[in-house]
């Protein structure tokens, strides 16, 4: 009995070691499997995104410009400044005031000139114009004014015009040399402060020279004079001038040799120097 109790022991022993051995060949066969599967291949990465192009911002329109303010729109000006009152001194508060005084203009220095001597000498022309003799010869030229001014651009100038020269004596009857000289008033304007003009009306004066020596003269002409100057090389009391003038007389007693009522003319121009 004990026999047969044995052998089925060792039965089941075996069939169990069996199954065990079984089971464990079957697993060992199944990870063989899984350890030989081809790797998966790899994704695909998605593409990426590509990027939208930003447009251009678009072209700054300059804005118009604003219209000029009017007189109306305009701030009204500053008050002016203040000083402290009487017997408080600079105190907090006061001194120049709020707004600093509005500033002024420097005055210009003035070019009137009250008093000016004037005097000059140069080249002319002494011309004749009666019934029987008309004739011109030329000579110097000199004169003389004294100047008073009234404004920047009026003087009133007291001027001796003159010129001197030699004639023939074949047309003046002996007579070898006359000298007309005006003495008139009158006013003077600048055009600029550098250019002026005058007029004036006076007495002219006729003198005779013969050729022995003998003299004549008449100084009962009614005479004119006209004048234009540039100013140049101006100091503060110094200046000269280029002046051309030009005089005409009448005289009621005639010339040696002449008819009554002569007309004489004399033309100049002229270096001055003026003192001022």
């Amino acid at each position: 009995m004990k026999a047969i109790g044995t052998n089925r022991m060792l039965r089941r022993v075996f069939v169990v070691a069996t199954a065990a051995l079984a089971v464990t060949g079957v697993h060992t066969a199944a990870l063989a499997q899984q350890g030989q599967a081809p790797a998966a291949p790899p994704e695909a990465s998605a593409p990426a995104p590509t990027a939208i192009p930003t447009p251009p911002p678009p072209p700054a329109v300059e804005a118009a410009p604003a219209p000029p303010a009017t007189e109306a729109e305009l701030p009204p000006p500053p008050p002016p400044g203040y000083g402290p009152p009487p017997g408080y001194g600079h105190h907090h508060g006061y001194g120049r005031g709020y707004y600093p005084p509005p500033p002024y203009a420097t005055p210009m220095p003035s070019d009137r000139r009250v008093f000016m001597l004037s005097a000059g000498l140069g080249v002319g022309m002494l011309s004749l114009s009666a019934a029987d003799i008309k004739a011109h010869d030329a000579g110097l030229s000199y004169a003389l004014h004294l100047s008073f001014g009234i404004t920047p651009r009026w003087m009133v100038v007291a001027a001796i015009d003159g010129t001197w020269a030699q004639v023939s004596r074949a047309d003046f009857n002996g007579y070898t040399s006359f000298a007309q000289t005006t003495y008139t008033v009158g006013p003077q304007y600048y055009i600029m402060p550098w250019l002026y003009s005058r007029l004036g009306i006076g007495l002219g004066c006729l003198q005779g020279v013969a050729e022995f020596g003998d003299s004549w003269s008449d100084c009962q002409g009614q005479a004119a004079a006209f004048g234009v100057g540039a100013e140049f090389m101006r100091t503060r009391s110094a200046s000269f001038t280029a002046e051309a003038a030009a005089t005409v007389a009448r005289y009621p007693e005639a010339a040696p040799g002449t008819d009554r009522n002569d007309i004489w003319y004399t033309l100049g121009l002229n270096l001055m120097l003026n003192l001022f």
